[in-house]
């Protein structure tokens, strides 16, 4: 009798470990995400919603060429990157910074993340990474500053560093989207930019 308990406590056990495992690799969606059949939500251009090579329209000196910083070229030799430049006391900052944690967590076997606090000790790097990739331009920091760094084909058809950036706070959808973005860009992209 003890016997037969035994095993049918080891079989619930099994079965509740198998079933745990199952939600876990259903509710990651990055684990789940097939990126072969993955189709991007934005393009490679130079518009509000595109990833850029150069400054995009909106900014001051649009179409320039972009010098991105080594340590992000050494970054992409592994993964695409997320960068949160924020503050402690924003109130968008507040609402920007649980939902890019969480989408850096999902994500976080494919991708490189940032967390930059815009002030204190911290606040001249912000500066060196938005006098890069602010959208806009005009050597003014904003915080929260939400930037997305991976590899992809330009204009030219040539594998090429590309950025996206966006002030203020995002909707999960769409932090996600970029996300998932930049990491099939960069699976599709690395092997010919490295």
């Amino acid at each position: 009798m003890l016997s037969e308990f035994k095993n049918f406590t080891l079989l619930v056990l099994a079965a509740m470990a198998a079933f745990s495992m199952a939600v876990f690799i259903t509710a990651d969606t990055a684990l789940s995400l097939d990126w072969n059949s993955y189709s991007p939500a934005h393009a490679v251009g130079s518009g509000d919603d595109d990833w850029w090579t150069t400054y995009p329209d909106q900014h001051e000196n649009s179409g320039s060429v972009v010098k991105h910083p080594d340590w992000i070229l050494k970054a992409l030799k592994e993964k695409s990157v997320l960068i949160l430049i924020h503050s402690s006391n924003c109130v968008p900052c507040l609402t920007q910074t649980p939902r890019i944690k969480a989408a850096a967590k999902s994500f976080s076997g494919d991708l490189k993340y940032d967390d930059v606090l815009g002030e204190g000790s911290s606040l001249q790097q912000a500066i060196d990474i938005l006098d890069v990739y602010d959208p806009a331009g005009g050597g003014k920091p904003v915080v929260p500053t939400t930037i997305f760094i991976t590899l992809a084909k330009g204009p030219d058809g040539a594998v090429d560093v590309v950025w996206r950036s966006e002030i203020d706070a995002m909707s999960q959808e769409r932090i996600d989207a970029y996300v998932k973005d930049s990491i099939y860009y960069y699976k599709q992209n690395r092997a010919a930019w490295i």
